[in-house]
Formats: structure tokens, sequence, C-alpha cells
């Protein structure tokens, strides 16, 4: 049984590297195990699902112009990041994050339906 959990762990960990940095200072750890992948990275996946989820339950977008705004919220705070401006808490990370996901995925959902809308005139 160790080995099954230690083989799906690998895998977890594998296939969390190939969009995340997964640097340990900046991901979650439960039971001093490390999980697959970052804060924000965390944070812009539970923000997709849930907001593709509302959509499904809802089935309405938000507003364009309100997506945008808090979606631009996580490139700030990378900008203000790298040049030093000011260092970010996980708990950021993980807010913005989050407004990425869902907002993010709003603006590319709006996107698609503009395409969508235009090829079918």
């Amino acid at each position: 049984m160790f080995y099954l959990c230690a083989a799906l762990y690998r895998a977890a960990m594998f296939g969390g590297g190939f969009f995340c940095h997964q640097l340990p200072e900046r991901s979650p750890h439960l039971w001093n195990v490390q999980l697959p992948v970052c804060w924000r990275c965390g944070g812009i996946i539970v923000g997709a699902v849930t907001l593709l989820l509302s959509v499904f339950v809802i089935k309405r977008l938000p507003h364009l112009v309100w997506s945008l705004a808090l979606a631009l919220l996580l490139p700030f705070d990378v900008l203000a990041t790298i040049t030093g401006v000011w260092n970010g808490s996980n708990t950021v990370r993980l807010m913005t994050g989050l407004l990425w996901g869902a907002f993010g995925t709003s603006v590319l959902l709006h996107l698609a339906k503009r395409r969508s809308d235009d090829l079918a005139a």
C-alpha cells in the first residue's frame, strides 16, 4: 500500500510540475508533505472549476468589465513581486489565483462566445 501511495504522489508531483514551479516555500503542505501545486496554481484551478460550475448552474457569465478588472490583479501582484515593490504572502497568492482562475476563465469564455457569434453571423 505504501508503494502505491508513493507512486501516486510522485505521479501527482510530476503532473503538477508541467505548469507549476512547485517551490516548497510557496506550496501548501499537508502532514508535512508538499502538495503538487503552489498556492497560486491551486487557486487558479479552484477558481476556474468554481466558475465553470457556477456557469453550468446559473447559465450566465460575470460581466466582462468586472472579469477583466478582477483577473488583472494577478499580473499586478506578480509584477510587484518581480520588481521588488513588495513580497506577497501565500494568502495573497491564493486570493489572486482564485480571482485569475474564475475571472480569467470568464474573459476567455466571453471571447469564445464572441468568436462563435461572429462565425455564426
